[in-house]
């Protein structure tokens, strides 16, 4: 082999090599980018169980914090608890409220008392099939008795408009301030005394009427609704007495 023949056998293994080297390179680029793309895809997967699981520890201490207001509320009272699912709305041409769940159906008594951790929600004017049909107090038959939590005046909640109550029967020289509370009075064979209704949001006089105008919000967020407890007074056999 001459040596020009042995310079163009190194040209040609030069070139190879150099062929060789660049696609090398091109795998190397590519095992990068599909390492790169599956830890994203890992992290992405890692994230989303983080959020998920802190999520769950959220609800889960929410739930605690709720089931303690409930609990402390029951060992206070004579009324026995009973849970049940928001599963629905009731019929509208019924009443304005819910359909609920519960595997204790057959125990629950018509006018139960429903809240939740917040305050009152209604009561059960029905049981239709499997579900119960509750009553909410927005609907515009409904009716409550409660007290002014600061000055012990009593009054009857209504429904408002919209997302409110009406505060009736308190005459113009009672005080009622703005962010005043509302509970329930106990002057009734239905509703537990002591349960929040909710809190004034608003107050006029008119000097050509005998009582104020007064505007309250709800304790309960009533669009967000999935679970709430029957309240009902516990029978002779079951408190011991």
């Amino acid at each position: 082999m001459t040596s020009s023949d042995n310079r163009i056998v190194e040209g040609l293994r030069s070139t190879t090599v150099y062929a060789f080297g660049l696609i090398q390179s091109q795998f190397d680029s590519f095992d990068e980018y599909f390492s790169l793309r599956d830890k994203n895809r890992y992290l992405q997967a890692e994230n989303t169980r983080l959020s998920y699981e802190n999520s769950q520890l959220q609800n889960a201490l929410l739930e605690n914090i709720r089931l303690r207001k409930l609990l402390q509320f029951k060992y206070e009272t004579g009324y026995e608890f009973i849970p049940a699912k928001v599963v629905g709305n009731s019929p509208q041409d019924f009443v304005t409220g819910y359909l609920l769940s519960t595997e204790d159906y057959q125990r629950v008594r018509k006018n139960a008392a429903v809240m939740t951790a917040d305050g009152l929600v209604g009561k059960i004017v029905k049981k239709s099939g499997k579900y119960l049909i509750c009553q909410n107090l927005l609907d515009p038959g409904s009716r409550v008795s409660v007290r002014i939590q600061r000055n012990r005046e009593l009054g009857i909640i209504s429904w408002g408009g919209g997302n409110t109550f009406r505060l009736n029967n308190i005459p113009n020289t009672v005080e009622v301030l703005k962010g005043d509370v509302l509970f329930t009075s106990g002057m009734s064979q239905i509703f537990p005394p002591n349960i929040k209704v909710g809190v004034v949001l608003s107050i006029k006089r008119n000097s050509s009427r005998l009582f104020q105008d007064i505007v309250v919000h709800p304790a309960v967020n009533f669009n967000i609704l999935e679970e709430v407890f029957i309240l009902q007074a516990r029978k002779q056999d079951e408190s011991g007495s």
